[in-house]
């Protein structure tokens, strides 16, 4: 047990390295950098916390799939990749306007930056903690029933995504003045109707975020054979976007950062136990 930690713990150091360098050799904007890294102290030990969660959600997913080497590496890449960067920063691309320091540029630049800790801790995790004495099975992916399920989870994260939105992270006054520019507080039947007046795209918008969770989540069953473990497996992939914003940033002051964490956290963990409990059974054995 000792020894797995340990083993656990360099890859916490080299995906937290990795994570520094990408983000200090990225060709951001000048005005970004400009505003530099977080001055929090805690800062080091809030991204090593981000780190380890990121870490232990790929060591969880190697630990329980019948699948190793390239095969995994690649699988494992794209799941967190597209989970922890590209989702988050479609969404900030989305709200772009809400962010003055920062250009559409740098947002990509954002989302690629996260690719290279997983380039470099995912290969060391797999050496490390692979099963190897397990033999794949091959699977076949039931696209009628898998495409009914998306659309359904795509409806039911639209849902999620506005109730947790509205009576958790709504309930922060700064959080309002932030995307707003107005404390004013709507029920929240009022906020549905003045957002389908002032943003009627975001409901399209974040049903198309919710079928993409389920795709990008999908192959996660092609590899791991027990449900639990896969419904779990698909919770700690979808709580690495909260995981993000324990980190202080330029973009959120900290109370807009902490309501989304709390809105985050909850709202990703039941979005996730419904979503691996829907998915399950859309890969069969061949």
């Amino acid at each position: 047990m000792l020894k797995i930690f340990f083993k656990l713990m360099l890859c916490v150091i080299v995906y937290a390295a990795a994570f520094m360098a990408a983000n200090a050799l990225m060709p951001f904007s000048r005005g970004f950098r400009e505003l530099g890294v977080s001055e929090n102290s805690m800062g080091m030990l809030f991204m090593l916390i981000n780190a380890a969660w990121v870490c232990f959600t790929i060591f969880f997913i190697i630990r329980n799939s019948h699948w190793s080497g390239v095969k995994l590496f690649f699988v494992v890449l794209f799941v967190m990749f597209f989970i922890q960067s590209f989702m988050m920063q479609i969404e900030t691309l989305f709200f772009a306007d809400a962010f003055s320091v920062i250009t559409k540029t740098d947002i990509i630049l954002i989302m690629f930056a996260g690719l290279f800790p997983l380039l470099a801790a995912t290969p060391l995790l797999i050496k490390f903690f692979q099963n190897r004495d397990v033999a794949a099975e091959t699977t076949k992916i039931d696209i009628k029933s898998a495409a009914i399920k998306l659309g359904v989870i795509g409806i039911i994260y639209l849902c999620v995504y506005m109730v947790f939105g509205y009576f958790v992270a709504w309930q922060f006054e700064d959080l309002r003045l932030f995307y707003s520019g107005s404390p004013e507080k709507l029920n929240f039947f009022g906020q549905l109707v003045n957002n389908m007046k002032t943003n009627p795209a975001i409901y399209p918008f974040q049903i198309l975020r919710g079928i993409l969770f389920g795709i990008f989540v999908l192959p996660l069953q092609n590899m791991i054979g027990k449900k639990s473990a896969f419904i779990i497996s698909v919770c700690l992939v979808f709580l690495c976007t909260a995981a993000m914003l324990i980190i202080p940033n330029v973009l959120f002051p900290d109370t807009v950062r902490f309501a989304h964490l709390i809105e985050m956290t909850s709202s990703m963990l039941l979005f996730g136990i419904i979503s691996g409990k829907i998915l399950w059974g859309s890969v069969t054995k061949k």
